[in-house]
């Protein structure tokens, strides 16, 4: 099957801070693979439709529709489509002295807007294209350095969440939902940030609240039920596995 991909034609302007160079968009066909290769400038891919595997630096992640994966100049990357839900993606390249902060950004990033695919819809004849692209690549800037600069705002409200609301049911898609963020978008940022997982956070509040428990003269069941688990059992698998002995047995020493 032949490709399904449209490349927009830019002029180089030269321009100082972001400079785009090139502008596209592909419908992949299954399995369909590019790379490795390595570009002189920053590349953003915006997945819009279906998902795909990118990979660089012996990492791989998997990117979905609403994210958007960056790559760096001088990056050796592969990026391969789903076989059997294969992307479409729109991109831009650009270069500039403020491509450089794309390098603060991680690999897989969510998108409010998806400035690619306005880009696509500037006129492509009447001169101005580029300098239409390059306010359109400052807008984007704009959102994404905003949404990095609140990334720890994001971290701290999670972890204020679950010390509030650890005694009861706690789900990560609930969290997600209150902070209106993408729930893999945000346990990825959780897990950049902290070295946990939401959930490995929220089992140790629970852990040290159950501790303080124990010690206080709550019985084993008691201790579970406060710490937000209605299931003994498993409250008392986790804490072993955790503390290395029993809720009873820490309870007694």
């Amino acid at each position: 099957m032949s490709r399904n991909v449209n490349d927009i034609a830019l002029v180089n302007r030269g321009f100082k801070d972001l400079n785009p160079r090139v502008l596209g968009e592909e419908q992949c066909v299954a399995a369909h693979r590019y790379g490795p290769a390595i570009r002189p400038y920053t590349l953003i891919h915006f997945v819009i439709k279906g998902c795909g595997t990118y990979e660089k630096g012996g990492v791989e992640y998997q990117v979905h529709a609403g994210e958007a994966f960056i790559i760096l100049p001088g990056e050796v990357t592969v990026y391969h489509a789903s076989e059997t839900d294969p992307w479409y993606y729109q991109w831009i390249g650009f270069d500039g002295s403020l491509s450089a902060r794309f390098a603060e950004l991680p690999p897989v990033i969510r998108f409010a807007k998806n400035w690619a695919g306005e880009m696509l819809q500037c006129d492509e004849n009447d001169g101005m294209l580029e300098y239409k692209t390059t306010a359109l690549l400052f807008g984007m800037y704009g959102e994404f350095f905003a949404s990095q600069k609140h990334s720890n705002h994001y971290v701290r409200r999670v972890k204020n969440y679950i010390q509030a609301m650890y005694m009861q049911q706690v789900r990560v898609e609930r969290i997600a939902q209150i902070m209106n963020l993408d729930r893999r978008y945000l346990s990825r940022l959780f897990k950049e940030k902290t070295g946990e997982s939401i959930q490995e956070y929220l089992i140790s509040v629970r852990m040290e609240a159950a501790q303080k428990h124990l010690k206080n003269g709550a019985s084993v069941a008691e201790a579970a039920q406060l710490c937000g688990y209605d299931d003994v059992c498993n409250f008392s698998k986790m804490f072993k596995r955790l503390m290395g002995v029993s809720p009873g047995q820490w309870r007694e020493k």
